[in-house]
């Protein structure tokens, strides 16, 4: 079988996979290398670890696939040093020379790539190859090398591991290949049919981030903030109106300055300084939702599907996930688990058909460590430890006693979501374990914490799951709390009833399952609290190393790491 190698270089979250035409062998994201969270940028080191975990040599490689046509734009891909520069540059909250400079070359002037008619796109396409070879390794500068649009990437990857025949893909986010949103019918035998797509000048994502820079969040990161912050406000107390129109199959953007520095100073101005941020946040999460469901149930209307599967950056808002699961004419609902640039190495992969179509069941998709590995950490660390047979079971018991157990096992989840490899868990039951995690980890406190549970009971706990439940097992979409799941787990309730809850199956994740499993049969709950296992403002652990440093600095009571039980700081003996 030929291999194939994906490579996304984006400026944030570039990453790679790999697959032998058939199935996924490996995808990760350079952030779990770098240890800087949506690191952009050729992925070196994601790419030596893909070669060193699979065994696969360089030289057996038969095909690149790589993401994106203007994005990142060419003269970044010529100065790969400057990847480090913009990514800088957007993670400051001040004003800077160099920021400005990247805000006219994205948004304001003829050149700039936000626009798929741009002269610099036409002049530059025939050089990709050239671009690309010059920071490719020596063993892969010569091989056959494809390119995929931004969003024609993040929509194949959400056909193809949905498992539907037919579907609707909405590919939504900031902005990649002078795009923000692209509508696609997918049909088995044919290309990809575009029904419509909107210009990243009239971006909803664009707009989600300058309310991310209001707030005083972190663009590109922390938008699931303000989903998060929305639950505590009313849109209805922000009497400005929303800067998007769509009528007559287009969507515009009414505002007036963009979406660089001086939009952001526009909307401090007449937002920030206006209304409370929860209710502002309220007003942009309702907006979002209105918007992208009507577009959603326009073109099921008019293609007669009842399908849906999303992607791109604004499908990480779980929120709006559930009101697009909840619209009548959607029978199944899929969101790709890496739905954002992380995504696209894979998503290069799907539109060359290297990745056979299945309904994905896991995306363990990254390393894994031995036993025998894991023990020589642990032996060097200095911490005790002990060998416990079923560990699963053991899990279970400490975590009925309320102490908080970190769990390290099997391969790396590929995507934002811990999924109970790199994972924190904790009992529901009493909301004081959110104030404890929220200060030992030191998260937002308007930030709600995700229940993991038993898929056979996930509708004991959480109501109108039907359209929801595969996007539910990559904890993917939100779901209205019942009264059991509100009277005995509040630890995991949102302040507005619902729950972003993973379904978790014996097939997709048996240790997991057992864990779940044992947790039931003591406590009469498979309810348990998961949340990502890593150090503040940084990505989740890869290591062995970096579990037993997360787990010191975060002082949390036992660390599960492989069939080892390490003590920790636990504060209830």
């Amino acid at each position: 079988m030929p291999i194939w190698l994906g490579i996304n270089e984006d400026l944030f979250d570039s990453g790679v996979a790999l697959s032998d035409g058939e199935s996924v062998l490996f995808a990760s994201n350079e952030e779990r290398y770098s240890r800087r969270k949506n690191e952009g940028g050729f992925p070196h080191r994601a790419l030596e670890s893909l070669f060193q975990y699979t065994g696969i040599a360089p030289q057996d490689v038969d095909y690149i696939c790589m993401s994106g046509l203007m994005t990142p734009p060419p003269p970044v891909r010529l100065l790969p040093r400057s990847h480090q520069w913009l990514y800088n540059a957007r993670r400051e909250k001040k004003e800077s020379r160099l920021r400005k400079l990247l805000d006219d070359l994205t948004f304001y002037l003829p050149v700039s790539h936000t626009s798929n008619r741009s002269l610099l796109r036409k002049c530059s396409l025939p050089f990709l190859p050239f671009m690309t070879r010059m920071v490719l390794p020596h063993p892969l500068k010569k091989k056959p090398l494809r390119y995929v649009e931004h969003h024609i990437g993040h929509a194949a990857a959400a056909w193809k591991l949905s498992g539907f025949e037919e579907a609707l893909v909405l590919s939504v986010d900031g902005m990649g290949d002078g795009l923000s949103l692209l509508v696609l019918q997918c049909t088995p035998g044919q290309p990809m049919r575009r029904l419509w797509e909107v210009s990243s000048r009239d971006s909803l994502g664009l707009f989600f981030q300058v309310m991310a820079e209001v707030f005083g969040f972190v663009s590109c990161r922390d938008e699931g903030k303000i989903t998060g912050l929305a639950a505590n406000g009313s849109s209805e107390n922000v009497d400005f109106p929303f800067p998007f129109e769509y009528a007559e199959g287009r969507l515009r953007f009414t505002g007036q300055f963009g979406f660089g520095q001086r939009g952001i100073d526009w909307a401090k101005k007449m937002l920030g300084e206006r209304y409370a941020r929860e209710d502002l946040a309220a007003w942009a999460q309702d907006n979002l939702e209105k918007y992208v469901v009507q577009i959603a149930r326009d073109f099921l209307r008019k293609t007669g599907l009842r399908r849906l599967a999303v992607t791109g950056g604004v499908a990480a808002n779980v929120k709006l996930n559930q009101r697009l699961h909840e619209i009548p004419e959607v029978e199944q609902l899929f969101v790709l688990p890496n739905m954002g640039d992380g995504g696209l190495g894979l998503g290069a992969l799907c539109a060359h058909d290297a990745v056979a179509p299945h309904r994905v069941p896991d995306v363990f998709w990254g390393e894994s460590y031995t036993d025998a590995e894991i023990k020589s950490v642990l032996s060097q660390s200095g911490l005790p430890y002990r060998r416990v047979e079923a560990i699963e079971n053991t899990i279970a018991d400490l975590l009925v006693k309320e102490f908080l157990v970190a769990r390290f096992t099997g391969r790396m989840e590929w995507g934002p979501r811990a999924l109970g490899n790199r994972s924190i868990l904790a009992k529901t039951t009493d909301s004081k374990v959110v104030t404890r995690l929220n200060a030992l980890l030191q998260r937002s406190d308007f930030m709600p914490f995700a229940p993991a549970v038993l898929a056979e009971d996930l509708d004991l706990y959480c109501l109108n799951t039907g359209a929801g439940r595969h996007a539910a097992e990559f904890m993917t979409v939100c779901f209205d709390c019942t009264e059991k799941m509100k009277q005995e787990n509040p630890a995991i309730v949102h302040v507005d009833g619902t729950a972003r809850a993973q379904a978790v199956s014996a097939g997709a994740n048996p240790d997991f399952y057992k864990i779940l499993k044992a947790f039931k049969d003591i406590s009469g709950s498979s309810v348990l609290l998961n949340t990502s296992f890593n150090v503040h403002e940084e990505p989740i652990i890869r290591t062995p190393e970096e579990a037993i440093t997360a787990f010191k600095k975060a002082r949390l009571d036992y660390l599960a790491i492989g069939p080892f039980l390490v003590d920790g700081f636990p504060i209830c003996r």
